[in-house]
C-alpha cells in the first residue's frame, strides 16, 4: 500500500511539473538578464502543445536521424523537450554570478535558516520512479534530442567515478546527458547496496549509460584511482563513435554547456588536453618515485600533472592496448599517486608517437593553460575560498560561483549538497538556461582563446 501510494505522489508530483512548464515558460521569456536576454519568437499556442510530442524529438535507434537547423524546428523541439530547472530558494542567481553582494548575502541568510535545509533525494526514489523509465526520464529532464547538428556529428565519452550522493551525481549526469554521447559510471566498491542498485536503475533508463561491471575501492593517493579509470576507459572503448575521452568525479559540474564543450574540443583539432610540468616532477615531487628500484621504462620522461583529461581515441587506445603503457602500469604501481604521473606522462614523451600528444617541455610555452577544471587549492598566497577547504580543496561557496561561471574552465570542482546548496542549484539553473537560448537562437560559439592554445599547434599529427 505504502509503495501504491509513494507511485501516486510521483505521478502527481509529474503532472504538477508539466502544469507549471507553461507559465514557467512566460515567465522565463519576459525577462531580460545580462545573460538569459529575451528569447527573439512568441510563445503563442504553447498551452496545446502535449506532453506526448516530445516523443517526437528523440533519438531513436534508427540508422539515421534528421536534425533540421531552422528556428521553426528548433522552437519545437525546445516546446517539446524544456522542463524548468529553478533553484528552490527562489534567489536570482543572473546576480549571483555577477557578484552582487546583496543578493549573495540574501542566499547566505537563507541558508542559514532550519527550513533551508534541502532534503536529498534517497536511493528509494530512484528505484520507485525508474520503475517507468518514461516518467523518469520527463520528470527529470533529460535532454533527449542531440540538439545541434555540430554535437550530433561529435559524439564524447564521459566516465564518472562514483561513491556518494546519487541525487548529487545523478544531476551531473542530467547536466552532460545528450542521447549520442556515451557515459560510463564507476560505483566505488565501498558503496551501499542499495545505492549501487539505483545506480543500475537510472542506467537501464537511459540506453547510452554504462555501469563499470568491476568496482574497484578506490583510495586516494594509490593506484586504485588510475585502474578505475581504466576499467571506464575499456567499458567505454568498444563503442566507437565518440571522438574525445572526458573523466569527473560526482562532485564536480560543467561550466559549459554540451554545445561549449564539444567546439571547444574541435578548435584544439585532435590534440590532448593533459596537465603536465617536467619542471615540477624534478624539483618538487620526485619522492612519488623514489620506491620504484629501477627507472621508467622505455625512457619515459616523468612528468607531474592532473588525473583530470580530454583525451583522443588514440589516446585512449594506448592505455588500453599498447605494451609500453601496460609495462609503465606496471613500473607506477608501487609509486605515490600514480594517476597524476601516468597520462601527464604519456602525453609530455613525444617519442612514444601518441597522436595529439604535446611537443616540447610545457614550460617552454605559457599559452598551455589547464581549463578543464576550476579548482581552489590551499596553497600560501593562493586564491581564497568563501567556502570551506577539505582535504586541501575548496568545497566551493555561493560567493565562489561568480569567478567560476565566468572562468575558462569547463568543469568546476566541488560541491557538497550539504554545504551551501544555493552554489550548485543556481549553476545548475544558468546552465540549464543556456544550453536552451544557445539551441534556439543559434548561437554561435567563441573559440578565439582555445583554437589559439598550445595544445593544437604543438601536437604530434599522423
Amino acid at each position: 500500500m505504502m509503495h501504491c501510494d509513494r507511485n501516486i505522489l510521483i505521478w502527481l508530483t509529474t503532472s504538477a511539473i508539466i502544469a507549471s512548464s507553461v507559465s514557467f515558460l512566460r515567465g522565463f521569456v519576459s525577462k531580460t538578464t545580462d545573460i538569459n536576454q529575451q528569447l527573439s519568437y512568441p510563445l503563442e499556442n504553447i498551452e496545446k502543445v502535449s506532453i506526448e510530442t516530445r516523443k517526437i524529438f528523440k533519438l531513436t535507434n534508427e540508422k539515421e536521424f534528421k536534425l533540421k537547423e531552422d528556428a521553426v524546428y528548433r522552437k519545437q523541439v525546445f516546446m517539446a523537450n524544456y522542463r524548468p530547472v529553478k533553484n528552490s530558494a527562489g534567489v536570482n542567481c543572473t546576480k549571483i554570478i555577477y557578484n552582487d553582494k546583496r543578493e549573495i548575502s540574501n542566499a547566505q541568510n537563507i541558508m542559514t535558516k532550519p527550513v533551508s535545509v534541502k532534503s536529498k533525494l534517497t536511493p528509494d526514489f530512484y528505484s520507485n520512479i525508474t520503475k517507468n523509465c518514461d516518467l523518469f526520464r520527463d520528470s527529470r529532464g533529460y535532454i533527449e534530442h542531440p540538439l545541434s547538428k555540430a554535437e550530433f556529428e561529435f559524439p564524447v565519452a564521459f566516465s564518472l567515478l562514483v561513491y556518494r550522493d546519487i541525487e548529487q551525481v545523478e544531476r551531473l549526469l542530467r547536466s552532460i546527458y545528450r542521447p549520442h554521447n556515451f557515459y560510463c559510471i564507476h560505483i566505488d566498491s565501498k558503496t551501499d547496496i542499495t545505492e549501487r542498485e539505483a545506480f543500475q536503475k537510472i542506467a537501464d533508463c537511459l540506453h547510452n549509460v554504462f555501469i563499470a561491471v568491476k568496482s574497484v575501492d578506490v583510495r586516494w593517493g594509490d593506484f586504485t584511482i588510475l585502474e578505475a579509470e581504466l576499467v571506464c576507459m575499456k567499458t567505454l572503448w568498444v563503442y566507437k563513435q565518440w571522438n574525445y575521452y572526458i573523466n569527473l568525479a560526482g562532485q564536480e559540474f560543467p561550466l559549459k554547456t554540451n554545445r561549449e564543450i564539444v567546439a571547444i574540443l574541435k578548435s584544439l583539432e585532435g590534440a590532448n588536453v593533459v596537465d603536465g610540468s617536467m619542471e615540477k616532477a624534478k624539483k618538487v615531487y620526485s619522492e612519488r618515485w623514489k620506491m620504484a628500484k629501477w627507472p621508467p621504462p622505455h625512457k619515459i620522461q616523468l612528468v607531474k600533472g592532473s588525473m583530470y583529461i580530454a583525451v583522443n581515441r588514440h589516446f585512449v587506445d594506448f592505455c588500453l592496448h599498447d605494451p609500453r603503457s601496460h609495462k609503465f602500469l606496471t613500473w607506477l604501481r608501487i609509486t605515490e599517486n600514480p594517476d597524476e604521473t601516468f597520462f601527464a606522462s604519456l602525453n609530455n614523451n613525444p617519442h612514444l608517437r601518441i597522436i595529439g600528444s604535446f611537443l616540447g617541455e610545457a614550460e617552454e610555452y605559457p599559452l598551455k593553460p589547464f581549463f578543464l577544471r576550476h579548482v581552489i587549492w590551499k596553497f600560501p598566497g593562493g586564491i581564497s575560498c568563501s567556502g570551506k577547504f577539505v582535504r586541501e580543496v575548496c568545497i566551493l561557496g555561493v560567493e565562489d560561483l561568480g569567478r567560476a561561471y565566468n572562468s575558462i574552465e569547463l568543469f568546476a570542482n566541488k560541491f557538497h549538497l550539504d554545504f551551501e546548496h544555493i552554489a550548485l542549484d543556481c549553476l545548475e539553473e544558468l546552465l540549464y538556461e543556456r544550453t536552451w537560448k544557445e539551441y534556439i537562437e543559434d548561437i554561435p560559439i567563441d573559440m578565439s582563446y582555445y583554437k589559439h592554445l598550445h595544445y593544437a599547434k604543438m601536437q604530434l599529427k599522423p
